[in-house]
This record gives C-alpha cells, sequence and structure tokens, in this order.
C-alpha cells in the first residue's frame, strides 16, 4: 500500500556543499521531524534518503543528505518530497493530520450527507474545510466551512471517516 504523503518540494542548490532548498507546501511541521524522505521525481520514479541535517530558513528549510555533495547535484534537484504516513508524529491531544480528514465523509448534525472533504483551505483567519458534493444538475460542486471547533465543527471520527458540522444543506 502506498501511503506516501506529498509535503514539499526542492528549491534549488543552498551554498556549494550538496545543501538543498526545501519548500513545503504547508508548515512543514512532519518535514521538521521525520529524517526518512522519499523524493519522487516527474516521471514517479522514486528514491528514499535519510535526512543528516535540517534547518529553518526563512519561510522553508536547507537540508542536506548523503549522495548530494555539490552545488551543481543540489541545483538539478527538481523533486518533490513526499514521507510515509505511518512516520508521522503523534498529532497531539484533539488533533489530527489535515491529511486525516480528506476523504471523509461531511454530515450534519441531524445526519444528512453534505458531501466529501476533498481539502483543506485558509482565508488567512482560519483553515477551511473544502467539501465536495454532487449537485441535482449531476454537476460537482463544492462549498467551504470554517474550520472553527464548536462552532461549525462539532465532531471528527478518524475511524468511521466521518466529519459533523453545524451546517444545513440549504448553505452549500
Amino acid at each position: 500500500m502506498d501511503d506516501l504523503v506529498e509535503l514539499g518540494r526542492t528549491g534549488g542548490a543552498y551554498g556549494f556543499r550538496g545543501w538543498v532548498r526545501i519548500v513545503p507546501f504547508e508548515t512543514g511541521e512532519v518535514l521538521e521531524k521525520v529524517r526518512n524522505w522519499t523524493l519522487v521525481d516527474q516521471l514517479g520514479r522514486r528514491t528514499e534518503v535519510v535526512v543528516k541535517g535540517l534547518r529553518r530558513h526563512g519561510t522553508g528549510f536547507i537540508a542536506k543528505w548523503d549522495g548530494c555533495d555539490t552545488k551543481e547535484a543540489a541545483d538539478a534537484l527538481r523533486l518533490h518530497i513526499a514521507v510515509s504516513r505511518a512516520d508521522f508524529p503523534d498529532a497531539g491531544e484533539d488533533a489530527v493530520w489535515a491529511v486525516d480528514l480528506v476523504g471523509c465523509e461531511v454530515v450534519n448534525l441531524e445526519g444528512a450527507a453534505l458531501g466529501t472533504l476533498v481539502d483543506i483551505g485558509t482565508n488567512g483567519a482560519q483553515d477551511l474545510l473544502i467539501v465536495e458534493y454532487t449537485a441535482e444538475d449531476g454537476k460537482k460542486k463544492r462549498f467551504m466551512v470554517p474550520n472553527v471547533k464548536d462552532v461549525f465543527l462539532r465532531e471528527i471520527d478518524i475511524e468511521k471517516k466521518r466529519i459533523v458540522i453545524d451546517w444545513l444543506p440549504e448553505w452549500r
């Protein structure tokens, strides 16, 4: 089973000794804690690396692993960075990783199906749950729900792949 989650991409060399700029797709929290990365090229070929050095640099990181020892080697990398979901650290109490929410059925307090969570976005103030559903005309449509616990978000059951929100179907 393929449990890789893409979390960032390479962004060229940093210096002359094979350090690579890393551009995380989100906060980079998992990349910061997990050292076993899978590098994926444009053809889907994978290379496993163990990160030997990692430092914050601006909004991203710089990283070093064996086999990338020159500026030219680092500049040549045009790869996505993925981590096995099994290697993710514990999200913490009352927390879940966004990747675990994607694919969950979304229902309202009355149990009416509203759609499927397809992504997590942001409006700058809070995260937004992006829910997709099939409209009466057969077209796929999306709506966003602010991820505000105890206001809109009422329950997450990862094992049942179900999210309960305080939302009426006509608000879609």
